[in-house]
């Protein structure tokens, strides 16, 4: 069996047009190189180089094996990145999620619930984008704003969030019990630029209102602290992190400022996530 060495050797060298830039790619010495070279055209029974006037170059059967050496490599790659990818994905459970909340709080269910197994959200502003990786399998579950109807999908709520608004007591609007979206036109808030389905939703639902995305969060949070620029609040992130001091929180009373999260899966995937579904809190 020819070894995998002597085809990268060869492919190296069709690749660069000489031993010495092959050797050096391989980091290996041209020497070494050449005495591959001759193993290999020893294996193979046939003359892979043209040796003549002074110099050697790749004869017309050194580069069809080349071509073939090329061949196998990709073949051999593949299938070690497929292996490794299959590995990864029985020890990792990919989940996507329409906000950071559902996150916090399922982290410790699914620990709990599939052991072994680390989870790895990924974090999405659009349930169709989530609906799409599962349907494809690129993620197990997902969490989204509804239960896709249909016999094709299971999926139950667990966590319910409403969204407020961090306001310093001077700020006009502080004293109000509630607010709506409407109240909030023209104002400049700073925001963690990772918060799912809530960035589209109020770039939508508050007019002319601008918004100083932060990449980090405590970025956010040191911002939020020494500024008197509203940022948004909900009672879940306040368990993680409460609303800095001196900061009036003031929850916004539309529809769509309420989110009801449910955790779903394909139908065929149920079973094998029975342990999550049963851990699940009532909203």
């Amino acid at each position: 069996m020819i070894e995998t060495y002597l085809l990268r050797g060869l492919a190296e060298i069709e690749r660069t047009g000489s031993f010495t830039a092959a050797a050096k790619a391989l980091f290996v010495s041209q020497p070494a190189l050449s005495r591959a070279m001759q193993k290999l055209e020893g294996e193979l029974g046939v003359a892979l180089f043209d040796r003549s006037g002074g110099r050697t170059s790749l004869a017309p059967l050194g580069r069809l094996a080349a071509e073939h050496a090329r061949a196998v490599l990709a073949a051999l790659d593949g299938m070690a990145a497929a292996v490794r990818e299959a590995d990864r994905a029985r020890r990792v459970f990919r989940y996507g999620a329409i906000a950071p909340a559902p996150i916090w709080t399922l982290a410790p269910i699914l620990a709990s619930a599939i052991p072994g197994r680390l989870a790895e959200p990924v974090l999405e502003e659009s349930e169709e984008t989530l609906l799409r990786d599962l349907e494809a399998g690129s993620i197990e579950a997902a969490v989204l704003l509804r239960t896709p109807p249909g016999p094709a999908w299971r999926g139950r709520a667990f966590l319910r969030e409403r969204l407020g608004v961090m306001l310093p007591p001077v700020h006009p609007l502080a004293r109000r019990k509630t607010l709506r979206f409407a109240d909030l036109a023209g104002e400049t808030f700073v925001v963690f630029g990772a918060i799912g389905f809530w960035m589209p939703l109020c770039r939508a639902k508050i007019p002319r209102a601008t918004f100083l995305e932060q990449e980090t969060l405590d970025a956010t949070r040191r911002i939020v602290a020494n500024s008197d620029l509203p940022a948004f609040h909900t009672a879940v992130a306040a368990s993680r992190a409460p609303a800095p001091e001196g900061r009036v929180v003031v929850p916004l009373r539309d529809p769509e400022a309420t989110a009801t999260y449910h955790f779903v899966c394909r139908a065929d995937r149920a079973d094998a996530l029975a342990p999550v579904f049963d851990a699940l809190p009532v909203p």
